[in-house]
């Protein structure tokens, strides 16, 4: 094994491409629609994943060749197109149906109807017998010829009016070399740049890292057509290339005897599968090299998966608020006691309600959860009932709030079990985006901040602190849960969690996660301005630029992908409380 650090590249253009975002987006719509026509059916497979189909396959949505006979439902054409008489016939047969057609396929289709209509001839660059070549070529009116290499075009007829286009997942290199040599042979033809924009950045991103790597991993299907391109490109510059579908297909020897290895992925594959092969490389790297990385995971791999670390970053919030706000009860840790259980609770609550979704994002936290499934059930009653019992003894208003956030959480978790629910046309308040954020942030902000000043009796003398203690700690738990479903976007989109972070989209998530840490350091240096904090305020602007940092490396796609990167993102709340500890000291 090579010594030494290992870099991983991923390429920043990775993944779903707009096409298939969309049109997975459109079924899953479909699928997590309760009034929708039922069954749901894609023509012929709605992307070349095995995995994602298997997961459309669970929500009820299944996949049948082109031409073949559809049941009545909902009929979804998929984002490689079909022919106008396909299109003519499913129409007739279905319900409803959906158009997933990407637009720039859909361009590439008009361009072949227009000029074929006016009598030329169109020529498709591109792989025969692939479904978005076949649908453009029904839309070319039987004037459709098909070029798939430079030596084809010397096969080509004599034609008088040509128009030519290309595969929109065309290699860019080699459809500049045909379409040289056609007008070469055709000085009249009328030649469209139909390569999408996505498809070129993918194609000279993973050759400009391949340039500079030991070995490349180009994650997809083996069906995919721009997966096995990609991995065309990528051999054809010399360096070693592997093509996997799943982690599981990686061959980690030779990998590991490189110091850089480059990642890309076709447009068919979720980020989430780009995570486990990066993940799977990079974890039997440090676990070869007993790294301090490696042992750190092993320490924190319990604490993490069952929230016990989030846990104690609510207990610790508990102090820092109880600093800032200039109070200390006189049962200080009865409320960061109580702060640690009841965080500990509802995280676990809502941990269940994701589970579908964490065996997608994070395969080995999922096999966690399942294995232990009854010890997590157990240890999230437990918290409930300690939470509510230590609440009892700090009064009967700290109870009644607890019992409130209990009752909510409870509620915000269930499904569409309820005649209200049904009614509202919603399968529960977590379908809700913002939802999470909002009673995560409540429940953050009542425990750590609400409850121990009711504690201290010194409510109405110390509100200014308390309202900013309140807002602090609102905020920092937010941005934290859309950070991290930001992190877990498409997984949660796949298994229909309406999250902001998938409502939004990450440019939006980003925006607004920017926002939020302005918000944070506003109500920490107003409240330290108009004396409402003791002086501790400025010195927790420091959790805001420890914020800021994780945003910057999940941006930059540095933020560790496994337990390390949510303890980052944790440790925000122990920061606070260490900050809190030292001007206590000092």
């Amino acid at each position: 094994m090579a010594e030494g650090k290992l870099d991983i590249v991923v390429a920043q253009n990775a993944g779903f491409c707009m096409g298939v975002r969309r049109a997975l987006k459109l079924t899953l719509d479909a699928a997590n629609d309760p009034a929708g026509p039922r069954p749901i059916s894609t023509i012929g497979p709605l992307i070349h994943n095995a995995q994602v189909l298997e997961v459309l396959a669970q929500k009820g949505v299944t996949s049948l060749e082109e031409g073949g006979a559809s049941p009545a439902g909902t009929g979804i054409i998929r984002a490689h197109g079909i022919s106008p008489q396909d299109r003519l016939r499913l129409g007739e047969r279905v319900q409803r149906l959906i158009d997933a057609t990407c637009p720039h396929v859909r361009h590439v289709q008009k361009i072949a109807e227009k000029y074929c209509s006016e009598s030329y001839h169109c020529i498709v660059v591109g792989d025969a017998g692939h479904a978005e070549v076949e649908g453009v070529l029904a839309h070319a009116q039987g004037r459709g010829i098909v070029v798939s290499r430079i030596e084809d075009v010397d096969n080509l007829p004599p034609l008088d009016k040509v128009v030519v286009v290309a595969q929109t997942t065309q290699d860019e290199q080699l459809y500049d070399k045909i379409a040289e040599k056609l007008r070469a042979r055709y000085p009249d033809c009328k030649i469209f740049h139909t390569i999408c924009r996505a498809t070129h950045q993918r194609q000279a991103e993973a050759k400009r890292i391949a340039q500079q790597v030991d070995m490349m991993v180009v994650v997809g299907g083996r069906h995919s057509a721009n997966t096995r391109r990609l991995a065309q490109i990528c051999a054809e510059t010399g360096t070693p290339t592997m093509l996997v579908e799943t982690a599981d297909e990686l061959d980690l020897d030779p990998l590991l005897e490189c110091r850089r290895i480059g990642v890309t992925a076709g447009a068919s594959t979720p980020r989430w599968m780009i995570r486990r092969v990066v993940q799977a490389i990079r974890s039997e790297h440090e676990r070869r090299r007993r790294s301090l990385s490696y042992l750190l995971r092993l320490v924190l791999a319990v604490p993490i998966r069952t929230n016990i670390f989030l846990g104690g970053g609510a207990a610790a919030m508990t102090y820092a608020s109880c600093r800032l706000m200039g109070v200390e009860p006189p049962r200080l840790g009865l409320c960061m006691a109580l702060a640690f259980f009841f965080i500990l609770s509802q995280h676990l609550l809502n941990q269940y309600t994701k589970r579908e979704a964490i065996h997608l994002n994070e395969p080995e936290r999922g096999e966690f959860f399942r294995t232990h499934a009854g010890a997590l059930r157990l240890l999230g009653i437990a918290s409930c009932a300690l939470a509510l019992f230590l609440a009892y003894l700090l009064g009967w208003t700290p109870l009644a709030l607890i019992a409130v956030g209990t009752l909510a959480g409870l509620v915000y978790c269930v499904q569409s079990v309820r005649d209200s629910w049904r009614l509202l046309k919603l399968r529960g308040l977590h379908r809700i985006p913002g939802s999470k954020e909002l009673f995560v942030g409540l429940a953050w902000a009542v425990t750590t901040a609400l409850v121990p000043m009711l504690a201290g009796r010194q409510l109405v003398a110390r509100w200014h602190g308390l309202a900013v203690a309140i807002a602090f700690s609102f905020l920092l738990a937010a941005d934290r849960t859309l950070l991290t479903d930001l992190r877990d976007v498409e997984g949660d989109e796949l298994v229909g969690r309406e999250t902001l972070a998938v409502v939004l989209g990450e440019a939006g998530c980003k925006r607004l996660l920017g926002v939020l840490l302005v918000l944070e350091a506003l109500v920490l240096a107003g409240g330290e301005m108009l004396a409402w904090t003791t002086p501790t305020g400025y010195a927790m602007l420091l959790a805001v630029l420890w914020s800021a940092l994780c945003l910057v490396l999940f941006h930059q796609r540095r933020l560790p992908e496994t337990e390390l990167g949510e303890a980052l993102i944790d440790s925000r709340f122990y920061l606070c409380g260490l900050i809190a500890l030292a001007a206590t000291l000092a």
